[in-house]
């Protein structure tokens, strides 16, 4: 079926890297995600806006894909465009929130109407498809309100006015049992034609919660709009393969205004990876054209460079432009003075606040060396050392420089802004 492509032996190489972009699905589910004949792989057809998952580490050629029916392609439409602008405003509701995960917003409409609106308000809780999915199937009343409800009170945590998110952690509980997206989603929207727009693609795997795409599969949505493709290795087109495989259309918008419908599919698709810029640079392997292929910091740096860095950060200090962030008074710390402690091992379990990491994280990207105040942490140089150690590993970063309790931490951006080889 696969038309404008006669060599069957490409369409064997789709299917092989097709098949190995959702073991985890697969097996789960107890299905396979990808047809058995290469009859039905033309539900995979790249017509212009259909998206195929991708190999992490294998790049097909483009040309392999070109087809003869590419007027079959959806087109975005004025209204696309409208939910769209709707689910991104709803992701900004997690934006600063959900380290390590990206933000996300979705919204379900039928019939042009919304009945559902979610966003991700925390790692851990589900995603914003199953918020949407919580008010669409009448489980909640607002999708929006639930996860704005979990993002207060993770922000309220130590306060005694903390929002009342049971009624959330009751479907979490549910959501996140064996068939939980079953038991609450099957079939509750098989009778609508219903479309959901969401700023990322969905994810097709499990971690704390099940995949998302299997819950859009799983209340009998007819099409997904997405805003911009995942390129998390554990998603990269998998979470639209599984979609594609239950009949669901996917379409994705466009950033390139050349080959976009419209300036505003164009605008809400670069909108949609704004909102993820930070969490794809932190979770996409470095190449070349980055400016700096994958590099082990603690490796490559050498005096020249390190003194480098700390003739920067000396600068930034005296005009003031130095990025500085002090570790959060309200997380916990580690009593430096009790000498019947393991420091190393006291230090190794301090959690990491979540709303923090996504700040320094973010000033990372931006300005590539910053300074970490961490007395509220630990009152030892040699604590401050572990600790930022341990930051700068979770950011893929290197420590600098260890002064009394402070770290300078350096992480060069996509591309590299500071210059450390010209006098190094």
């Amino acid at each position: 079926m696969m038309r404008g492509v006669k060599n069957s032996i490409h369409f064997a190489g789709i299917a092989l890297l097709l098949s190995t972009s959702c073991m985890r699905v697969r097996s789960a589910f107890g299905f396979n995600l990808v047809p058995s004949h290469f009859t039905s792989i033309s539900k995979f057809h790249p017509v212009k806006r259909t998206l195929l998952a991708k190999n992490s580490f294998f790049r097909l050629p483009s040309k392999l894909f070109m087809s003869s029916d590419t007027d079959t392609a959806n087109k975005i439409t004025s209204e696309d465009n409208l939910y769209m602008k709707k689910a991104i405003e709803a992701a900004s509701i997690g934006v600063g929130n959900t380290y390590p995960n990206p933000a996300v917003g979705c919204v379900l409409v039928s019939s042009d109407e919304v009945i559902g609106v979610g966003a991700h308000p925390k790692a851990g809780y589900p995603h914003a498809e199953v918020f949407a999915l919580f008010e669409a199937c009448g489980y909640v009343e607002s999708g929006v309100e639930a996860a704005t409800t979990v993002v207060n009170s993770t922000k309220k945590a130590n306060s005694d006015d903390t929002p009342d998110i049971s009624k959330v952690d009751e479907l979490m509980a549910v959501y996140s049992s064996t068939d939980g997206a079953k038991e609450l989603f099957k079939g509750k929207l098989s009778d609508k034609d219903v479309t959901a727009y969401v700023t990322l693609e969905p994810c097709c795997h499990y971690g704390k919660t099940p995949p998302c795409a299997f819950s859009l599969v799983q209340a009998g949505v007819k099409r997904v709009v997405v805003g911009f493709r995942d390129p998390n290795p554990r998603v990269d087109g998998g979470g639209v393969t599984l979609l594609q495989n239950e009949g669901i259309h996917v379409d994705l918008m466009l950033k390139d205004e050349s080959e976009a419908e419209s300036k505003e599919e164009a605008e809400n698709a670069k909108a949609c990876s704004d909102i993820v810029s930070a969490f794809v640079k932190r979770i996409s392997p470095r190449t070349e054209e980055d400016g700096m292929a994958l590099v082990d910091y603690d490796e490559s740096m050498n005096g020249a460079k390190r003194r480098q860095l700390r003739s920067i950060a000396g600068r930034k200090k005296k005009d003031g432009s130095m990025m500085e962030f002090y570790w959060p008074a309200y997380s916990d710390s580690v009593d430096a003075s009790d000498d019947s402690i393991d420091l190393e091992e006291a230090i190794g379990e301090l959690s990491f606040d979540h709303r923090w990491m996504e700040t320094i994280d973010g000033a990372l990207w931006e300005h590539e060396i910053i300074l970490l105040r961490l007395t509220n942490a630990v009152q030892k140089k040699k604590g401050a050392k572990i600790l930022g150690e341990r930051i700068a590993e979770e950011l893929n970063a290197h420590v600098a420089q260890v002064v009394g309790h402070t770290a300078l931490l350096y992480r060069p951006g996509r591309p590299p802004v500071l210059d450390l080889l010209s006098d190094a």
